[in-house]
């Protein structure tokens, strides 16, 4: 199995208990603790939970940010999915992550605050975790911001906001100057002001702090409907009338660049594969287009996801993506239907001189992620994977 230490005398090692009996233990035990960690870092994440619950030295060392870091930097890391679910009659959304082995959703078993928002919160992930941020709390905006730690499957309660948001859209930047510094972009979702994208704030995840951001621009962007970071001083972004910015993160300015989507609220779930534009059209079809070209094409080879209704959109690793789709079982029971898609760019000639690119999907994997039969309906507000 991926991640097994086989270190020879591992089980040879014998502590005695009471007289005439011994408990053998692994030699895992007795290392250094720099070789240990070495060790530690090279089993997979599904062994690391089973250690943790039945030794506290790997416990301790499995929630090391340090200790991650060094998993990272070995390349020893998987793509893990997180859904945040609102599923009726439950008052309150929810947490679940996607079994990689059994391929199913599992409920993150949680204390959340009891004022979570159900609609109008915006989610940026970083490589530990993921934000939550404003949100509406009985109808009215929150400045509130909440932390789901991916290690421990805690959530945190942040530093909140200088303004209360809803419906906001919010981007993870490296620093410029120093590229291990990120912080986090909001856009918009200030209810109460008149030009609510002028409202951005930035969050310092290094120091904790918000800071309100003064923007000068041209033109002023209307509410943001979709953003997605280009590289660190460019941030593209779509308002809801399909007029199309580019936010420079060096000048605090947002840029026109003169052109317009048509159809903005056709086109969800905007993601950025490879420098290539994908979103969630109608109809079941997902969509594609250079950053530079503003026509919108087919990926082709997913037509039986027509008969479908995508709910959701997003990123499963960076070979592939991942659809989400809400379907009637037997006996009317809910299910949620997930499928994970490679992506393949192909040129096509016509003509002598013209060439025509085209995108390709194939359907790796789908089927049935949750079924249930004790909810109505569902609203998937959340989904992405992280490598853990």
């Amino acid at each position: 199995m991926k991640g097994r230490c086989t270190i020879q005398g591992c089980s040879r090692l014998a502590l005695k208990t009471r007289k005439n009996e011994t408990k053998k233990v692994c030699g895992l035990w007795s290392l250094p603790d720099d070789v240990f960690v070495d060790c530690l870092a090279q089993v997979s994440r599904l062994d690391l939970v089973a250690l943790a619950m039945v030794s506290r030295r790997h416990r301790f060392y499995a929630v090391s940010t340090r200790f991650w870091a060094l998993r990272y930097r070995m390349g020893n890391v998987d793509p893990y999915l997180y859904v945040f679910m609102h599923m009726h009659p439950d008052p309150s959304p929810c947490w679940f992550v996607l079994h990689p082995m059994q391929r199913r959703l599992k409920r993150i078993n949680l204390n959340l605050y009891p004022a979570t928002p159900v609609t109008g919160s915006c989610f940026v992930k970083t490589d530990l975790g993921i934000y939550t941020i404003g949100g509406l709390i009985n109808g009215k905006p929150t400045s509130e911001v909440t932390f789901l730690n991916c290690i421990e499957h805690t959530v945190y309660r942040i530093t909140p906001m200088k303004m209360a948001r809803s419906g906001a859209s919010a981007s993870l930047i490296e620093d410029g100057e120093n590229k291990k510094k990120k912080k986090i972009y909001v856009f918009g979702g200030c209810w109460d002001v008149a030009d609510s994208s002028n409202c951005v704030e930035v969050y310092d995840i290094e120091t904790g702090t918000w800071e309100l951001l003064s923007v000068s621009t041209p033109k002023m962007p209307l509410k943001i409907k979709e953003s997605m970071v280009m590289d660190e001083k460019h941030v593209y972004a779509v308002d809801e009338d399909g007029e199309i910015f580019v936010f420079l993160t060096s000048k605090s300015m947002f840029c026109a660049e003169g052109e317009k989507e048509t159809n903005p609220d056709d086109k969800n779930d905007w993601r950025l594969f490879d420098q290539t534009f994908f979103c969630r059209g109608v109809g079941g079809r997902i969509l594609w287009r250079l950053p530079r070209e503003f026509g919108w094409k087919e990926v082709k080879g997913l037509e039986e996801l027509q008969q479908q209704h995508i709910i959701k959109l997003c990123a499963f690793s960076v070979q592939r993506m991942a659809i989400f789709w809400e379907a009637q079982g037997s006996d009317q029971i809910l299910e949620l239907w997930y499928a994970e898609i490679t992506l393949k760019m192909t040129r096509r000639e016509e003509g002598e001189e013209e060439e025509v690119w085209e995108v390709w999907g194939n359907i790796e994997w789908s089927g049935a992620v949750l079924s249930d039969s004790s909810y109505t309906g569902l609203n998937l507000l959340f989904a992405d994977s992280l490598y853990l």
